[in-house]
């Protein structure tokens, strides 16, 4: 990660702290914080969430004591799946009277000990402090990703991460804040149940224990999640995941959903794995997009209807529908008046 540039350092040098506000204003500088800038070109070089943890890395610079960053934060660490960046940073508070939000952090009421653990350079709240923060708060399809993440067992499990090297030294290493695989131990349904029953408010319980009964660590990814979520409440059928499917190449396949009464594939698409490092076998970006369409070619072989959908047809709750019902599936219920049991799903 670039270098931070701290106003304070140029004073402790004998410097002109005034010579950083004309290289920002003349573009060769970005302010990340109040007195905290980096070069222009690595910023540029950066994707949003590395931003994210620049500032992040910057707050803490400034932070009198050293802060733990929890909800969205730190589930970006324990790579859960949220959808897209933070606006905000997020820290634990033990302070209840003063303002809880303000400079870019989202203060929340939490202990500054327990429940915490190291990650690199920074102070996180745990995986299942996290996983029960945010699916305690978001809309149900989006808690339902969150919860999937924290059970999913991470790809290349049993490689090395920060979270499980407990004699590395964290000041030398920098954490990834942007990757597509959950990061240290999976958590289990009976940990989250046992937290879940320990919270105060009956409503919360309530609400966290819908998400915890309905997530699976099969889903392998935040669309699969929210797919399945969806599905669920505009009352499509349960579908089985990761199914396979022997090709005629030899090859095996694993489909997103299987809804094995309608024969019916669902596969979610979102176009970011065909630009993974680690998916394709080493093919190009057009040798993937033709795999991928063999692939499909097979499995409708099988005489099953096919649909597929990508994020901007998810977040259309009518045209998702539309996309669903073509493939053979059908409703249990109108999505405009859903059971009255669900009418108040989260």
């Amino acid at each position: 990660m670039p270098k931070l540039i701290r106003s304070a350092e140029y004073d402790r040098l004998g410097e002109d702290r005034r010579k950083l506000a004309t290289l920002q204003r003349q573009g060769e500088l970005v302010r990340v914080s109040r007195g905290i800038y980096v070069e222009s070109a690595d910023w540029n070089g950066l994707s949003g969430k590395e931003r994210y943890g620049l500032k992040a890395a910057a707050f803490v610079r400034q932070a009198g004591r050293e802060p733990v960053f929890c909800h969205a934060t730190a589930a970006l660490l324990w790579g859960l799946w949220i959808v897209g960046t933070p606006q905000k940073l997020h820290a634990i508070t033990e302070v209840r009277t003063s303002g809880r939000s303000s400079g870019g952090v989202t203060r929340h009421i939490g202990s500054l000990s327990e429940g915490v653990q190291r990650c690199g350079r920074f102070l996180v709240t745990d995986k299942l402090t996290t996983t029960l923060q945010l699916i305690g708060s978001l809309a149900f399809p989006y808690a339902v990703a969150v919860c999937d993440s924290s059970l999913r067992v991470p790809r290349g499990a049993g490689k090395v991460n920060l979270f499980t090297v407990p004699d590395s030294d964290p000041f030398q290493q920098w954490p990834a804040w942007e990757t597509d695989s959950p990061q240290g131990l999976p958590l289990t349904v009976e940990e989250l149940q046992a937290a879940a029953n320990l919270l105060p408010s009956k409503a919360s319980r309530t609400r966290i224990h819908k998400v915890i009964d309905f997530a699976s660590g099969l889903s392998g990814s935040a669309g699969e999640s929210i797919s399945r979520a969806k599905m669920f409440q505009l009352g499509f059928p349960e579908p089985v995941l990761q199914q396979r499917f022997e090709l005629r190449d030899g090859r095996n396949a694993f489909v997103d959903f299987w809804f094995k009464e309608q024969r019916a594939v669902g596969e979610f698409d979102g176009k970011g794995k065909y630009l993974r490092a680690g998916w394709g076998g080493g093919l190009s970006l057009q040798g993937r997009i033709m795999a991928e369409k063999s692939r499909e070619d097979q499995i409708r072989a099988f005489d099953v209807g096919f649909a597929r959908w990508d994020w901007k047809e998810l977040m259309d709750s009518d045209k998702f529908t539309s996309i669903l019902r073509q493939a053979g599936l059908r409703q249990s219920w109108s999505s405009a008046a859903p059971p009255v049991g669900l009418r108040k799903m989260p």
